[in-house]
C-alpha cells in the first residue's frame, strides 16, 4: 500500500504545487483587473481548449491505449501518433493568422488585437508537444518528472503576468500574453527533455499502425466536440446573453472548484496508465470495483466539505468577484462526477468500443444546452452554473451505464443515493441562507461515512492483501 501512496504522492506534487501558485495567480489578476477584462482573458483559453479538441484526431487517446502492448517501443509508437497532429496544428495555426479579424472579434470584441491572435497560433505546436510529452511521461509513471514540468508551467505563467502587469499594463493582455509565452517555454522544454530523447524518425512511419490507432481515436472526435460543448457552452452563452462581466465572475467561480480539480488530477493522472497496466494483466475485476467506491465516497465528502468552507473563498478574491461564491457551488459537480465516471467508465476503453463516447457526450450535451438556454436568462452565471452540474450528473450515469453493458455488471445501487446527497447540498447552498445548509452538509458527511463503511472496510482490507501480492499498482 505504501508503493501505491508514494505514487500518487510523486503525481501529486505537481497539481498541489500548481494549484497553491494558481491560489496566487488568481487573485492577482482579480486585483488588477475588472470582471470584464476576466472574462475577455478566459476567451483566449477557450479558443485554447477548441483547438486542442481538433488537432488531435483522438490520437492522443490512441497512444495512451496502445502504450502498455508497445511499451519497449516508445519511439516507434510516439512517431506514429505525432506526426498528423503536427502537421494539422500548423495548417490550423495558418487558418488563425489569416482569420486574424474574425478571431479577434470572436474572442476579445474587437478587431484590433492582432497580437493575441498571432500568440494563440504560434502556441499551438508547443502544446501539441507538450501534450504528448506528458502523455509519455504519465504512461511511464513516472510523477516527479510529470509534477516538476506541470510546475514550471504554472510558475512561469505567474511570474511572466506579474512582469507584464508591472512593465506593460494591466489588462486581460497581460494575461493572455503570459499564458501563450507559458506554453510555449514549457514545450521547448518538454521537447528537449522528453520527446527528442525518444529518437523519433519517420522512417518508423507504419500505415497500419496509423489506422489502427485512428480507427480508436476518430470515434473519439464528434465526442470530444461535444464534451467541449459540455464544458464550454455556458461561457459561449453567458459571453453572448450576460456580456463579458457575468463571464468574468463565472470563471472566477470555476476557480474556486480547483480544490476539487487538484484531486480529480492527481488520481486521473496515476489511474489512466494503472488501469490500462491492470486490464493487461488481467487483475481480478473486484480491485476496479474497489476503486470506483472510494473515489465516489472521497470525492463526495470532500465536495461537502467544500461547501462547508465556501466563505473563505472572499480571501482569495477581491469585492468586485465576491459574487462568485454563489455561483460555484453546483460547479462541484463537474470534477466530482467526471472523476466517479473515471473510474466506472473503464470498460468503454478496454472493449475499444469508443464509439460509445458519442453517445455519452451527445446525451450530457443536449441537457447542457436546453438548460443553458432555459436558465441563464433567468439567473446568469448561477443558471450556467446549474446547467453544467446537471449535465455532467448525466455524463456520469450515461458514462457508467454503458461501460457496465459492454464490460461486466458491476453493482450501480451505491450511486443513486450519493447523486442525490450531492445535489439537496449543491442546492441548498446555493439558494438558502443561514445555517440550515451547513446543518445539511454535517449530516450528509455523517451518513455517506454510515452508508458505505464496509464497502470502505472491504476496500482497505482489499488493497493491502493486494499490496503484499504485488509490488507495484
Amino acid at each position: 500500500m505504501g508503493n501505491i501512496i508514494k505514487k500518487i504522492g510523486a503525481f501529486s506534487i505537481g497539481p498541489i504545487v500548481g494549484a497553491f501558485l494558481g491560489l496566487i495567480t488568481i487573485p492577482l489578476i482579480t486585483y488588477f483587473i475588472s470582471p470584464e477584462e476576466y472574462g475577455r482573458a478566459s476567451m483566449f483559453t477557450l479558443a485554447q481548449g477548441i483547438a486542442s479538441m481538433l488537432v488531435y484526431f483522438g490520437l492522443d487517446q490512441a497512444f495512451v491505449r496502445e502504450f502498455h502492448i508497445y511499451k519497449n517501443q516508445i519511439n516507434y509508437l510516439l512517431s506514429n501518433a505525432i506526426c498528423i497532429p503536427i502537421g494539422f496544428v500548423i495548417i490550423v495555426g495558418g487558418g488563425i493568422v489569416i482569420c486574424r479579424d474574425f478571431m479577434s472579434q470572436i474572442l476579445f470584441g474587437s478587431t484590433q488585437e492582432y497580437l493575441a491572435v498571432y500568440m494563440l497560433a504560434i502556441m499551438l505546436p508547443f502544446m501539441v508537444i507538450e501534450n504528448f510529452a506528458y502523455l509519455t511521461i504519465r504512461m511511464q509513471e513516472k510523477g516527479l518528472q510529470y509534477s516538476f514540468s506541470t510546475i514550471l508551467l504554472k510558475l512561469l505563467v505567474l511570474i511572466i503576468t506579474v512582469v507584464l502587469f508591472i512593465s506593460y499594463e494591466k489588462s486581460f493582455r497581460s494575461v493572455v500574453y503570459a499564458r501563450a509565452l507559458a506554453e510555449i517555454i514549457n514545450g521547448i522544454f518538454l521537447y528537449i527533455t522528453v520527446i527528442h530523447t525518444q529518437k523519433l524518425s519517420l522512417r518508423f512511419m507504419d500505415a497500419e499502425l496509423i489506422k489502427k490507432m485512428l480507427k480508436f481515436g476518430l470515434p473519439l472526435i464528434p465526442a470530444m466536440m461535444m464534451s467541449w460543448i459540455l464544458a464550454s457552452m455556458d461561457k459561449v452563452m453567458l459571453r453572448a446573453l450576460c456580456g463579458y462581466e457575468q463571464l468574468g465572475l463565472y470563471t472566477a467561480a470555476y476557480k474556486i472548484v480547483s480544490a476539487l480539480a487538484i484531486v480529480q488530477t492527481c488520481f486521473t493522472l496515476y489511474w489512466t496508465p494503472v488501469a490500462y497496466r491492470w486490464n493487461e494483466t488481467k487483475v481480478k475485476k473486484e480491485n476496479f470495483e474497489m476503486v470506483n467506491i472510494f473515489i465516489a465516497v472521497g470525492m463526495s465528502v470532500l465536495c461537502v466539505m467544500l461547501l462547508l468552507l465556501k466563505n473563505l473563498v472572499g480571501i482569495f478574491l477581491g469585492d468586485d468577484f465576491l459574487q462568485a461564491i454563489r455561483i460555484f457551488p453546483f460547479l462541484l459537480l463537474y470534477p466530482v462526477m467526471y472523476t466517479m465516471s473515471e473510474t466506472t467508465a473503464v470498460g468503454i476503453g478496454f472493449s475499444r468500443k469508443t464509439y460509445y463516447s458519442i453517445v455519452v457526450s451527445a446525451a450530457a450535451c443536449i441537457v447542457n444546452i436546453v438548460c443553458n438556454f432555459i436558465f441563464i436568462p433567468i439567473w446568469g452565471g448561477t443558471g450556467a452554473a446549474f446547467a453544467t452540474g446537471i449535465s455532467f450528473i448525466i455524463f456520469f450515469w450515461v458514462r457508467t451505464l454503458i461501460s457496465r453493458k459492454v464490460w461486466w455488471k458491476f453493482s450501480i445501487s451505491k450511486y443513486i443515493p450519493i447523486t442525490l446527497v450531492l445535489l439537496l447540498n449543491c442546492y441548498m447552498h446555493t439558494y438558502l441562507y443561514g445555517m440550515v445548509p451547513y446543518a445539511l452538509s454535517f449530516v450528509s458527511i455523517i451518513f455517506l461515512g454510515a452508508m458505505n463503511y464496509r464497502s470502505l472496510k472491504w476496500g482497505v482490507k482489499q488493497i493491502k492483501k493486494y499490496s503484499r501480492g504485488s509490488r507495484s499498482i
